[in-house]
């Protein structure tokens, strides 16, 4: 009887184990997707000034960003604006956000604060 307690445990154990991994997938994924939308013209978003800083939903272009809206983005200052510029201007435009990092001084640490501020279309 031991024995069979045992392996009933061992069983029970190993499927907590099996199902928490997708309890907490199913948990994580269940607000992606979701966008709360308002029909209240005195909540939609005024026009955003100079020094104002960028909201999540929006996205810098890097195709048509000048330099003031490309310093804006967080770790992104006068020297490395004017260098995706030059970049842009020398090799056209971004295919996809991800190409920045190919601008000198640029680094994958420098873009993943701001891979969802950026767009290139």
């Amino acid at each position: 009887m031991r024995l069979f307690r045992g392996i009933a445990d061992l069983y029970s154990i190993r499927m907590r184990l099996f199902a928490l991994p997708i309890l907490l997938l199913a948990l994580i994924s269940c607000g992606r997707g979701r966008s709360v939308e308002t029909t209240d013209p005195a909540a939609a978003p005024s026009t955003v000034q100079a020094n104002e800083p960028f909201s999540r939903r929006q996205c810098v272009n890097l195709n048509t960003a000048t330099a003031k809206e490309l310093e804006r983005l967080p770790g992104i200052g006068e020297v490395m604006a004017r260098k995706i510029i030059e970049y842009r201007e020398q090799n056209g435009p971004f295919r996809r956000p991800e190409e920045v990092i190919v601008v000198e001084g640029f680094s994958e640490r420098k873009y993943r604060p701001i891979a969802d501020l950026i767009c290139a279309s």
